[in-house]
C-alpha cells in the first residue's frame, strides 16, 4: 500500500514491516493467494519458503490442493515443515500416491502437526503406512479416512503424539489399543463417528481427555490415573455400557442416561437394579440426559447423584427422541439425603429448556433442596408457538417461569436464575474452557 507523505514521496508501508510479520501474513493466506503475492515482490518471494514452517494447504476454490502441495514440497526440498494442515482433498487419477509421497517427505522435515481432510466423495481413503515414518509427530488430525492396521511396534514409532483426533475415520479396535499402549505421552484422544467398536478399553497413564460419540458398545476405563474428562454427547442414545476400574482424577463425565449400564466397583446401574456402594468422589461435573417418558426417571437421577458425593455442576439435557410434553409418573420426594446436594452442588444447567411441567418440577426440586446452590441456567427454546417454533420465547414467558421458582422454599440463600435466548451449544463441553467461547457465552441472556 503506497501513501503520499509530506513531500509527495511514496512510501510502501507493508515493505517496512519486519520479515516475521510478513511471513505471518503470507501464512494466513490461501496457497494460491500467497503464491500470487510472492510473484509481485522479490522480497516476498524469498519469504514464501518460510511459510512452509506452518504450511496451511488451502486454496480459495478448494480444488487442486493435492497438486499444489506436491509441487510446493518438490520446489522447496530443504525447508523444514513443522505443521501441515490441508483443506478438503480431492484426488485426480494421477494423484493416487500423493499422500504417501508427502508423508515420506515430511518424515525428514521434522513434522510435528499433521491435519488431513479427505473429501467426502473419497470413500474414506486409506492413510498410507508411511504415517509411521513420521516419528516426530505430536498432533494428528484426520477427517474421513481409513487408519492403517496398527501393531504395537508400528504405534511405538508415533510415541511422541500428545493429541489424536479422528473424525469419520475407520479404525480397528486393535489399532486403538496399540496407540493407547505405545503413545506414552498421549493426553487428548478424540474418536468421532468411527463406526461401532465392541470395546474401548482405556489403559493409558498419560491420557487426560477422551472425546467420543458412542462409537463402542462398552467403555472400560481400566487404568487411567491421569484421566480428567470423558465427553460423549451420544453415550446415552447409543446405549454404551460403562465400567470404571481406575480413574482417580476423573472430574467430568457425560452424557449419561437411563440406557447406560454403569459398573463402578460394587456400584451397579443396570435395568431396574440401582445399587450405590462404591463412590466416585473425584467427579466435579456431570452431564445427564433425562428420558422423562420412562417410568422411574426421577428415582434414577436421585440414585445416580449419590454416586458422586462431591459433584459441583450438573448439566441436564432432555432426550431428543421425545418431542411431546407428556411424562411418565415420578416423584421428586427424597427418601434419604443426597450428599452432593447437601454439601457441594453449586450450579445446575438446563441445556435445552422448554418450560414443560417435568422440567419445572425438576428445577423446583433442585432449587429447593440444594443447600449450596448459587446458579441455575436455563437455555430456552419455544416449542409452543407455531410462529416462533425453536426460537427464543418471550420475556413474559420467561418471567412466569422465574416467578414460579422464586416462590419455592429455598434451602440456601439467593440463587442466580439466568435465562438464555438459545439452547446450549452442542459442543459446549468441548470448548467451554476456550477464552473466546467464554467471552461470548453470556451475550444472549434475558434482562429479567
Amino acid at each position: 500500500m503506497a501513501t503520499t507523505v509530506g513531500t509527495d514521496l511514496s512510501r510502501d508501508r507493508i515493505s517496512n514491516l519486519a520479515d516475521s510479520i510478513l511471513v505471518t501474513i503470507l501464512s494466513r493466506l490461501c496457497m494460491d493467494e500467497a503464491a500470487r503475492c510472492s510473484i509481485l515482490s522479490s522480497r516476498w518471494r524469498h519469504l514464501f519458503p518460510c511459510t512452509l514452517l506452518n504450511f496451511r494447504a488451502f486454496t480459495r476454490s478448494g480444488r487442486n490442493v493435492v497438486k499444489a502441495v506436491t509441487s510446493i514440497l518438490a520446489a522447496y526440498p530443504n525447508e523444514p515443515v513443522l505443521s501441515l494442515r490441508t483443506g478438503m482433498l480431492f484426488f485426480r487419477p494421477q494423484d493416487q500416491a500423493a499422500v504417501d509421497v508427502w508423508l515420506r517427505d515430511l518424515s525428514n522435515r521434522g513434522i510435528e502437526e499433521l491435519s488431513l481432510w479427505f473429501g467426502f466423495d473419497e470413500k474414506r481413503r486409506p492413510i498410507p503406512e508411511s504415517l509411521f515414518a513420521c516419528s516426530s509427530l505430536r498432533r494428528l488430525h484426520v477427517i474421513n479416512g481409513t487408519f492403517p492396521d496398527t501393531t504395537e511396534a508400528a504405534a511405538a514409532s508415533l510415541a511422541r503424539l500428545t493429541k489424536i483426533e479422528l473424525s469419520d475415520v475407520r479404525i480397528s479396535q486393535k489399532s486403538i489399543n496399540s496407540l493407547l499402549s505405545q503413545c506414552t505421552v498421549l493426553e487428548h484422544l478424540t474418536i468421532k463417528f468411527t463406526g461401532k467398536l465392541r470395546t474401548l478399553r482405556l489403559r493409558s497413564r498419560s491420557l487426560k481427555v477422551l472425546h467420543s460419540t458412542g462409537d463402542f458398545e462398552t467403555l472400560v476405563i481400566d487404568d487411567a490415573p491421569n484421566l480428567e474428562r470423558v465427553v460423549d454427547k451420544l453415550m446415552n442414545q447409543r446405549e454404551v455400557d460403562i465400567e470404571v476400574v481406575h480413574a482417580p482424577k476423573l472430574e467430568f463425565l457425560g452424557c449419561l442416561g437411563m440406557s447406560n449400564d454403569i459398573d463402578v466397583g460394587d456400584t451397579i446401574f443396570t435395568g431396574k437394579v440401582m445399587r450405590v456402594e462404591t463412590l466416585m468422589p473425584s467427579i466435579k461435573t456431570l452431564a445427564v440426559e433425562m428420558s422423562y417418558m420412562n417410568k422411574g426417571y426421577t428415582m434414577w437421577l436421585m440414585q445416580l447423584l449419590k454416586l458422586f458425593p462431591h459433584l459441583e455442576t450438573l448439566y441436564i439435557k432432555r432426550d431428543n427422541s421425545y418431542v411431546v410434553e407428556h411424562t411418565a409418573t415420578g416423584s421428586w420426594e427424597m427418601r434419604r439425603p443426597i450428599p452432593c446436594m447437601m454439601n457441594h452442588l453449586e450450579k445446575v444447567v438446563f441445556e435445552v429448556f422448554r418450560g414443560h411441567k417435568w422440567e419445572m418440577e425438576m428445577a423446583k426440586f433442585l432449587h429447593e433442596r440444594c443447600d449450596f446452590l448459587k446458579t441455575m441456567e436455563f437455555h430456552c427454546m419455544d416449542d409452543a408457538s407455531r410462529k416462533n417454533y425453536g426460537g427464543p420465547p418471550s420475556e413474559e414467558w420467561v418471567m412466569k417461569r422465574k416467578e414460579f421458582l422464586c416462590l419455592s422454599n429455598r434451602a440456601a440463600g439467593d440463587v442466580r436464575l439466568q435465562f438464555f435466548k438459545r439452547q446450549l451449544a452442542e459442543n459446549h463441553h468441548e470448548h467451554c474452557e476456550d477464552e473466546r467461547y467464554q467471552r461470548d457465552y453470556y451475550r444472549d441472556m434475558y434482562d429479567v
